[in-house]
């Protein structure tokens, strides 16, 4: 007997309070499996089984509702736990 897992556009996942969509999880794009490398504002990008990384749309992207992480964010609007980073050049504040 086989079960079928329901799955959802990544898009319509929602973070609590707080929290964004962390990466390190499997989905589905065009019926392949693939690794969430990264999950930017609209977009994902994603590792094939062949190792090459593409970028895709959030709403191409299929998920099981309680296999996404959520890492903390920034609620004053930031890039959350990626705002450390900044560009070549720029003086930290």
């Amino acid at each position: 007997m086989s079960s079928t897992v329901e799955l959802i556009p990544l898009l319509n996942v929602v973070p609590p309070e707080n929290f964004e969509v962390g990466p390190g999880f499997n989905a589905v794009v065009n019926e392949e499996s693939v690794h969430v490398r990264a999950v930017l504002e609209r977009t994902v990008v994603v590792e094939h089984s062949s190792g090459e990384r593409t970028v895709v749309r959030k709403d191409l992207c299929l998920v099981k509702e309680g296999s996404v992480p959520f890492i903390p964010g920034n609620p004053n609007g930031g890039v959350g736990p990626r705002q450390w980073r900044r560009l070549p050049g720029k003086p930290p504040r």
